[in-house]
């Protein structure tokens, strides 16, 4: 009995080794300087269900300083916007105040691929901040995959 034990529990080990942990990846994490706000980025992705990804940047500054208006927008191509989802988000990120931009995409039928291009700039004048261009695949199974 003793020797069995050990070996159940390196085969549960092994086990869990290979599965998906899940939970966001992240894409791009930064900080940029915004006139006088240090501003800190950070663009993941998750699957959801079939054919479905969430995009999500995180916005965040340091200090006391709030930004100037920003514009995020995610250009698709062979995507669907899921919801009430919406591939454009604009305002402020104030001091100790995060901003959340996401949006929910299914991969449209007839597609096995698709693209999602990430931008974040500037109201005033378009100064870009973040560009971040990904594409996605889709697996047998439905699940989809950044590629």
């Amino acid at each position: 009995m003793r020797s069995a034990m050990p070996l159940a529990l390196a085969a549960l080990l092994l086990g869990c080794a290979h599965k998906s942990v899940g939970g966001p990846v992240s894409v791009r994490s930064e900080s940029v300087k915004e006139d006088d706000a240090e501003l800190f980025l950070d663009l993941t992705y998750e699957p959801k269900g079939p054919r479905q990804v969430e995009l999500m940047l995180k916005m965040r500054v340091a200090g006391i300083v709030e930004t100037n208006k920003l514009v995020a927008e995610v250009y698709i191509k062979g995507f669907n916007v899921e919801g009430n989802g919406a591939t454009r988000w604009d305002g402020f990120v104030p001091p100790r105040t995060p901003q959340t931009f996401r949006v929910l995409l299914t991969v449209a039928d007839g597609f096995d691929e698709a693209s999602a291009t990430v931008m974040l700039s500037r109201s005033q004048d378009s100064n870009q901040l973040l560009r971040e261009e990904l594409t996605f695949t889709v697996d047998a199974e439905g699940r989809v995959h950044k590629q």
